[in-house]
């Protein structure tokens, strides 16, 4: 019985890990995009209160990188306003280059009612263990590539 038991175990410890692997550097992205959408509202929401909500702004954007990316990703200052620079609605996949260790995702932000707000995206990526990690989000223009995370 107690084989039986240990079987199972093995079983869906193996489901759990390969559930893990499943999200593609492009179901990353989307995802990401729509967390930072829901965070940036929240901390622009949260700054409009007279009481000092900085700690709480700066826990919850830690909970995301620290579900997308590496477990030792210093992060840039946190920046948000009451336009989101990612958004689900506005921001699309334009191209993604998938290797075996590393992957870019390229998108575009068109926001069609500011055209001052259209901003292109990489998304970089490292494979580790099966598991895809967001290494930066760069900000491209013509002058070259900022980080944003």
């Amino acid at each position: 019985m107690k084989i039986f038991y240990l079987l199972i175990l093995s079983l869906v410890t193996h489901l759990a890990q390969s559930q893990e692997t499943y999200y593609t550097p492009s179901e990353k992205t989307l995802e990401f995009i729509k967390d930072f959408k829901k965070w940036n509202d929240y901390a622009y929401n949260l700054s409009l209160e007279k009481s000092d909500n900085d700690e709480q702004i700066e826990l919850e954007y830690k909970k995301i990188i620290y579900k997308f990316c590496k477990e030792n990703k210093i992060h840039q200052g946190i920046s948000f306003g009451s336009h989101s620079t990612h958004s689900p609605e506005f921001e699309k996949i334009t191209k993604a280059i998938v290797k075996k260790e590393s992957a870019i995702i390229k998108t575009k932000f068109v926001d069609p009612s500011n055209s001052f707000r259209n901003a292109n995206y990489e998304y970089h990526f490292v494979k580790i263990e099966n598991k895809w990690f967001l290494e930066e989000v760069y900000l491209v223009d013509k002058d070259g590539k900022y980080e944003g995370l």
